[in-house]
């Protein structure tokens, strides 16, 4: 299509999802979430067309953008559903005190299509975790019903009443009554040349025909082969070859290292890796001597194509005039400590694992892991947990949790993107946020398969 098809992000967040799809050339004309620091980071990075409000109290025909129906080419979103994710139902029955039963969020994905329903789009985009396909619902047409949007009718024939039911076939019925073909796809963002393993869900649906874009068929990314695995990071080039050719290599190697997205490319990447992503970036300490506890310079130029991908420095400027931001240490105890220390590359430990003199925690209440990040590998899932401690996300070469500058860089936010200096609200903003590299890839696809004028099967 010759211009910019239009976008709305429900459940925005720190805009991760926006940041992709403007990058995927999308005009993102409104956005909303009920989060305060969510929605100031949104503006801080993409303008004040974001509005903070609990959808569940909003009418799309009055708090909405003014977009008249059947105009708006996208509706995007993520409904928080933490009931459906192992890690939410752990965390909400140990942490909360509450049951998983009395958590209403997993039905927010009904807002989610009361969009859909009123604006009627060309097609939506809807990002959940996979811990949804495990997860079954009993039909109750009553409740249902009360709960859908208005006019729609539950298909209550096709499941009787008490019928345990897969939830993603509820929500794929429900998409579709509104009269829209879609199906859900899994994926790994790592393929999509994301510095990370995360798998996600992508419900996706579309107005008009019936074949979807596979999201597998515009992967750009690879499991290593053992001869590339001896080699834990994509050197620039211009290192190894001198800085003769350096701007020129700079810009080949780095469209090869990201690449643009196009379906069933003949040639594959292998994976980013932590090393590739944040290694560049200079050292610090829980203990804020030396190293400091905060660095607000670089120390080194960027040394891979995705750190000078990421760093996004002006083209008139050099990387020592560029400032560094919310790249500071957590405190850790001196035990946290010392178990780091003890952890190979890649080594994880469960908090029971760990001897009982070493045992800082309760097992039955804190279940997570302690892992120190391979820097040879991809990421694990960076997640919001991230905020209440570190565990999980130990530097590979430095006896600390990752900085939330790292852990952004690992979600493919650049340096250039604004969080909170508030680490809680920036760890907690960053793991929640669909990594925006992804976002690009599901854009990118749904423009050129559902939204082109010149739609042909793949």
């Amino acid at each position: 299509m010759d211009s910019e098809p239009s976008a709305i992000d429900l459940f925005c967040g720190a805009g991760g999802l926006s940041e992709g799809l403007q990058r995927a050339g999308y005009d993102v004309q409104w956005a909303i979430d009920h989060n305060e620091s969510a929605v100031e980071t949104y503006r801080k990075n993409h303008g004040n067309h974001a509005i903070q409000g609990d959808i569940r109290d909003t009418d799309p025909a009055v708090d909405g953008p003014n977009i008249e129906q059947g105009e708006l080419d996208l509706v995007a979103g993520g409904p928080p559903c933490p009931t459906f994710s192992k890690i939410g139902q752990s965390k909400l029955g140990s942490l909360e005190d509450r049951s998983v039963d009395d958590d209403d969020r997993n039905m927010l994905y009904l807002d989610f299509l009361r969009y859909v329903d009123h604006f009627q789009p060309s097609a939506f985009v809807m990002e959940n975790v996979p811990g949804m396909l495990a997860d079954t619902a009993t039909v109750e047409s009553d409740t249902v019903q009360e709960s859908l949007p208005v006019g729609v009718e539950q298909e209550t024939d096709q499941h009787p009443v008490g019928e345990e039911v897969p939830v993603p076939e509820i929500i794929l019925e429900e998409m579709k009554s509104l009269g829209y073909s879609a199906d859900w796809f899994k994926i790994d963002a790592a393929d999509f040349g994301v510095p990370q393993h995360r798998e996600r869900l992508f419900f996706i649906g579309r107005r008009s025909g019936k074949v979807l874009p596979d999201l597998e068929r515009w992967q750009t990314h690879r499991e290593p082969s053992d001869r590339e695995k001896e080699q834990p990071m994509q050197v620039r080039p211009e290192l190894k070859e001198g800085a003769d050719k350096a701007q020129e290599t700079l810009d080949t190697c780095s469209t090869s290292v990201l690449p643009d997205f196009e379906p069933n490319r003949d040639y594959k990447h292998p994976y980013l890796t932590v090393a590739d992503a944040i290694m560049d970036l200079p050292p610090i300490s829980p203990e804020g001597d030396m190293p400091p506890k905060r660095a607000t310079e670089y120390q080194l130029p960027p040394v891979s194509p995705y750190q000078e991908w990421a760093r996004d420095i002006p083209e008139d400027e050099e990387w020592q005039e560029q400032p560094l931001r919310n790249h500071e240490a957590r405190w850790h105890n001196h035990l946290d400590l010392s178990i780091y220390k003890l952890l190979g590359h890649g080594v994880g430990w469960n908090i029971g694992q760990v001897s009982t003199s070493l045992q800082p925690y309760r097992d039955d209440v804190f279940p997570d892991k302690y892992k120190k990040q391979n820097p040879a590998e991809p990421a694990s899932t960076i997640l919001a947990h991230i905020q209440k401690d570190g565990h999980m996300f130990i530097h590979p070469t430095e006896a600390r949790s990752l900085s939330p500058r790292e852990a952004a860089r690992l979600q493919t936010f650049r340096d250039t993107y604004w969080f909170p200096e508030s680490r809680t609200n920036a760890y907690r903003l960053i793991g929640n946020a669909v990594p925006p590299r992804l976002g690009e890839a599901v854009g990118v696809a749904i423009r050129e398969r559902i939204l082109s004028t010149t739609d042909t099967d793949d």
